[in-house]
């Protein structure tokens, strides 16, 4: 008897610049986190337009780079996302340095977290094993029927 891989059914939007992070992150969920929809993009206008095309879909979390090596960083987009969001959806930060201060302006942007991203790959293994822990079997989020417009 053949089991049958889960259907992805939560959408995780990740705006990161670099690729490949996205790609690792979906192949990673394969196994640690099949429930998962990794979607990315790689811009805040990438971001927003794709958003724009799904008012009545938001993803269901949102892992957000804060060094976007762009005109807007993550930090700087943190607070339009949020209020475009109508900060419905957990947006965590992603960073590959711990500095005190991008962590605690994160947070009083409304961050529900700031995260490093792992060094190696078991690491990453990781990341994606505990947020399906932690975001997809722990907490009770917005669900899809109460739409942000």
């Amino acid at each position: 008897m053949q089991l049958q891989q889960a259907t992805p059914t939560f959408d995780i939007l990740v705006v990161d610049d670099e690729p490949p992070v996205s790609d690792l992150l979906k192949r990673i969920a394969q196994k640690e986190f099949p429930e998962a929809n990794f979607i990315s993009m790689q811009s805040a206008q990438q971001t927003l337009d794709y958003l724009q095309t799904r008012p009545d879909r938001p993803p269901q979390l949102i892992l957000l780079d804060i060094d976007l090596h762009q005109a807007k960083d993550g930090l700087s987009f943190l607070p339009e996302l949020r209020a475009h969001l109508k900060g419905a959806v957990p947006i965590i930060m992603l960073s590959v340095v711990d500095n005190k201060a991008k962590i605690e302006q994160a947070y009083d942007q409304g961050a529900v977290a700031y995260t490093q991203k792992p060094e190696d790959l078991l690491g990453w293994h990781t990341y994606v094993g505990m947020l399906r822990r932690y975001w997809h079997q722990l907490v009770d989020l917005p669900t899809r029927e109460h739409p942000l417009n």
